[in-house]
């Protein structure tokens, strides 16, 4: 059968009509090449690209055995167990020499080993004459690689002189008709393709500043945000990672549903492997970082890389008002993946709302502080989280604040904060004494002082029976000292008058300040604060004991008349 165009041009047509991806195309023209022109065909796609990791060469697996070694395919190919032609991707670690010269002047040519190299541009094939250099690389789409047995060969019709060896005159026309052939229609769905991935990008940045807009907490945001990037770049794992601290924290994490990925483990992101990545983001030197596992180079995170089975990653830094916080990570684990321009544009927006969806932390917890407030006026609200007998906010409320200032977004961007846990001295021996009534006037008259001396907008919680706590927003610990000590001299003041007489009432303080390389959670800074609590009492009461985890020893602060003393730990 003499081959000709013809017999191609129909799918070809189909192709265009249906809006077939390039790659369905792309499949059916080798697998009808290998069959009319009884030859071995490679085809490289990729080269409009740009990017050498976006390179493919679609060719049978039999064929591919037979490169496999001298292109170092990425995916090794399959043994081939039947007769049946089946086309498939394979990714070239090397490229042959010929490639280059094509790209830089696309002509029609023979190698020394008899392959016949058929460039094909937007504009068709290009014989004899080669494209003049300066349109060249605009130009050349993918490049066929044509390889007749050697039987073939000897006994097939040589045209006139000067021609390839090999191949008939009409198997040049043939060759030369389905070039322009392919050229247009390769173009037609070229520009669709990225036509819609521009269309998908841009709903991708819609998505994301609806996202923005919306009523979910920051950690819903986060990860909402991270999954839509994972979706839209068709990564197989995304992160947000904390890098200010050691280890670094993964804020949010989203997985392909289709890949069953190795768990995150904390040792995974030391920040020793980062350490690089970090210096060159802060100093300027990169706007984003691509890196797989063959660069010549080694890098402490390729080494990350290979412990968490990944092929490649992107990465992007993340500043949040002007401070280095941390990046996002796009990890490929199927094969190496590389971006292309205007995916990465799309990458660098998005990170700049997750910035800004984290920057909105502090105005968010604001916001739900006086939320609860306005819940708390209601009736019901303040049945179930006010205290019946001091009318401060009880444990269930502490419990809701302490959530909320645990969450990741808010825990990792708030200001610093403190936590003062109270006891009152020798509670018991007054209940014993005096009876349970005169024990919840002396509640009561604790409970309006301390929140007597606290600023509009900031509550005292009864914690326990005679157990309460304060949480100071936006206060170093120098200051939450001087409200603690205020709160002690303020409950010692005066004595409390009841029907058993005046008794003079005192209470012991303990403070902690939040700690971001320690603490994980506001619970571990209450934690801490009961801790220094117990200290106050054992050093004998009527007094303040702070933990700060910037002091190594204890040191008294200051003493009172009364000999009490704020503390460090």
């Amino acid at each position: 059968m003499t081959p000709s165009w013809k017999h191609l041009y129909p799918l070809i047509k189909t192709a265009v009509l249906n809006l077939d991806s390039l790659d369905a195309l792309l499949q059916q023209v080798v697998e009808q090449i290998t069959q009319l022109y009884q030859a071995e065909c490679l085809l490289w796609s990729g080269l409009e690209w740009g990017v050498a990791d976006a390179l493919r060469v679609f060719t049978t697996p039999e064929t591919a055995n037979r490169y496999a070694v001298s292109l170092g395919f990425a995916y090794p190919p399959p043994p081939v167990e039947s007769t049946t032609v089946a086309i498939q991707q394979f990714r070239p670690r090397s490229l042959p020499t010929w490639l280059f010269d094509q790209q830089n002047a696309p002509r029609l040519l023979q190698l020394k080993t008899g392959d016949l190299i058929l460039p094909v541009t937007s504009r068709g094939s290009y014989f004899g004459s080669a494209l003049p250099r300066d349109r060249a690389a605009n130009s050349l789409q993918f490049v066929v690689q044509l390889v007749r047995p050697a039987d073939l060969v000897s006994t097939a019709e040589q045209a006139s002189a000067g021609s390839f060896r090999g191949w008939t005159e009409a198997d040049i026309e043939s060759l030369e008709v389905l070039g322009s052939q392919l050229g247009l229609a390769y173009s037609a769905l070229y520009w669709r393709q990225r036509l819609e991935q521009s269309r998908q990008q841009v709903a991708l940045l819609g998505r994301v500043a609806h996202l923005l807009n919306s009523t979910l907490s920051p950690d819903e945001i986060v990860s909402q945000i991270m999954a839509e990037l994972g979706n839209g770049l068709d990564c197989d794992r995304s992160l947000l990672i904390d890098l200010r601290l050691n280890p670094a924290v993964a804020l949010a994490v989203w997985d392909a549903p289709d890949c069953e990925l190795p768990a995150l483990e904390p040792r995974q992101i030391r920040q020793s492997y980062w350490q690089n990545v970090i210096e060159m983001f802060m100093q300027g030197g990169a706007s984003y970082l691509q890196l797989g596992l063959q660069e010549p180079t080694p890098d402490p995170l390729q080494v990350w890389l290979q412990d968490m089975g990944a092929q490649s990653v992107l990465v992007l830094p993340l500043f949040v008002q002007g401070e280095f916080f941390g990046g996002i990570a796009l990890l490929s684990y199927r094969y190496p993946r590389s971006y292309l321009i205007d995916e990465l544009q799309t990458v660098r927006q998005v990170a700049d709302q997750a910035a800004l969806a984290l920057t909105n932390v502090q105005h968010y917890q604001r916001l739900w502080q006086k939320q609860e407030e306005l819940r708390v006026q209601s009736s019901t609200q303040r049945a179930s989280l006010r205290d019946p007998l001091t009318q401060l906010l009880n444990r269930r409320s502490l419990e809701q604040e302490l959530e909320q200032l645990s969450l990741s977004a808010i825990w990792t961007v708030s200001p610093i904060f403190c936590v003062i846990v109270c006891d009152i001295d020798y509670f018991k021996p007054i209940n014993d004494a005096h009876g349970h009534p005169v024990g919840d006037q002396v509640l009561q008259a604790v409970a309006k002082r301390l929140q007597g001396q606290l600023r509009r907008g900031t509550s005292a919680y009864r914690y326990g029976g005679e157990e309460f706590a304060v949480i100071l927003t936006d206060t170093p610990l120098a200051l939450a000292l001087d409200v603690a000590e205020r709160l002690r001299q303020a409950v010692r003041s005066t004595p409390v008058l009841t029907p058993a007489g005046s008794l003079d009432v005192t209470a012991s303080f303990g403070l902690a300040q939040r700690d971001l390389t320690t603490d994980r959670t506001a619970w571990d800074v209450l934690q801490h604060a009961d801790r220094a609590l117990y200290e106050a009492k054992r050093l004998g009461r009527d007094r303040v004991y702070a933990i700060d985890p910037s002091r190594e020893a204890n040191s008294a602060a200051f003493s009172t008349e009364t000999e009490s003393a704020t503390q460090f730990l």
